[in-house]
């Protein structure tokens, strides 16, 4: 975009009212418009104009220009960046204070730059994008199938359908574990998307849609000699460090249950264990080999067959709920590459609280204030805006997270 040094603060959109959730400035020089905040393009005529008569106009009058004279945060400079952890200035530079990320602000563009940068992007990243659609259209065509089946079995109500699959133990109506198994296992190696010679060779397991282990969980209640029906998880289904960041950040902030997320946070933060389990909570893995294109052993267990061998939870699943029962020796890796919140047991221990709430009590946290709550939900947040804004996901104000029950929902 060309400079131009003519705008006049009268004719540009105030970076406060646009960008945070209002200006503190009394008599403020700019424009205070609603009508373009959701938008990130530059109004045309106002760029070719140098201003734009329209006070109603659906896009921005403001850009890279205008933010960097009226607006730059004070503390950047070629060789630093803003140290302040809540600045509400314009800022160019990531920053990360005390695992506070801060990304760059989104700047607003011509239409047609936005689309030359697509574009570009797009070519930039073809083999990548082109592995990731074909995983996602994989992913809905086998789901769709499963869903409409179990809709026409009258396994699964026609409401229910229509929203989302929520686990396939609610199509099975069984607590039988490797009959579950053989199905989640079944469905598994259908998301794989086949390669070809040209393709890099995780190809549709590279982007999000397989799982490399299941995990089943369950508390036995020995005072009255009851026991829960059995709860399953998957493992984060992604390649990469920042992919697989991004699927834990969304499910610390928004979809796991609140302990849960409080363990898998402050384990992030370099303090395992923040919550702690009855007596007699089990845990139980199961390695989905077939998405690795190897055999399964055949385990002989009191006479029968077993195609699903266990295997024992992993040294950062027992940093996290280290009471949890299994009768299976350690995996021996001390330090495994794989982050906090990455296993199977999180989930299943997650669906397993979510409906018996009263199984788990929390530890005292340090007398931190980054071991509240709220704070480390801002953290899993910011370093999932941070993250997204790599991959070229232009946010707005807000973040949207889908839920089957409504159409909308605003964090």
């Amino acid at each position: 975009m060309a400079e131009r040094n003519d705008y006049q603060p009268e004719d540009i959109d105030c970076f406060f009212f646009q960008y945070q959730t209002h200006c503190e400035e009394e008599q403020c020089r700019f424009l205070h418009r609603e009508s373009c905040k959701s938008s990130q393009d530059v109004c045309q005529v106002w760029h070719e104009q140098n201003g734009c008569k329209n006070y109603s106009c659906p896009q921005k009058h403001l850009n890279r220009e205008t933010l960097k004279r009226y607006f730059l945060c004070d503390q950047e400079n070629p060789n630093d960046c803003c140290k302040r952890p809540n600045c509400h200035r314009y800022h160019e530079k990531v920053s990360n204070v005390d695992g506070f990320y801060r990304s760059a602000n989104e700047v607003p563009v011509l239409a047609e730059e936005r689309r030359i940068e697509c574009n570009n992007f797009m070519e930039r990243n073809f083999t990548q994008t082109q592995i990731s659609l074909k995983s996602a259209s994989q992913f809905i065509k086998i789901a769709v199938k499963f869903i409409q089946r179990a809709v026409q079995d009258r396994r699964l109500s026609g409401d229910r359908g229509k929203q989302y699959i929520k686990e396939v133990v609610d199509y099975e109506e069984s607590d039988n574990i490797e009959r579950i198994l053989n199905l989640l296992s079944k469905l598994n190696k259908n998301m794989i998307v086949e390669q070809n010679s040209q393709e890099d060779s995780r190809c549709g397991n590279g982007l999000c849609f397989v799982s490399t282990v299941i995990s089943c969980c369950f508390f036995q209640d020995l005072d009255s000699n009851t026991k829960t029906d059995n709860y399953f998880g998957a493992s984060v289904s992604c390649f990469g460090k920042h992919q697989k960041q991004l699927m834990i950040d969304i499910l610390c902030y928004h979809t796991w249950n609140e302990d849960i997320s409080l363990a898998v946070c402050t384990a992030l933060e370099d303090h395992p264990q923040a919550i702690a389990l009855r007596p007699q909570v089990h845990s139980i893995a199961y390695p989905m080999r077939d998405n690795l294109n190897r055999p399964r052993g055949v385990r002989i267990a009191n006479g029968k067959h077993q195609l699903h061998t266990p295997i024992p939870p992993c040294r950062k699943c027992l940093d996290l709920f280290p009471d949890i029962g299994n009768d299976l020796q350690q995996r021996n890796n001390a330090h495994p590459f794989w982050p906090y919140g990455n296993c199977a047991e999180v989930e299943s221990l997650n669906r397993l609280l979510n409906a018996h709430r009263d199984i788990s009590r929390r530890e005292a946290a340090p007398p931190e204030d980054k071991f509240t709550w709220e704070s480390l939900k801002n953290k899993r947040k910011g370093r999932l805006v941070h993250n997204l804004k790599l991959f070229k996901f232009h946010l707005g104000n807000k973040l949207l997270f889908y839920r089957p029950s409504e159409l909308q929902n605003i964090a």
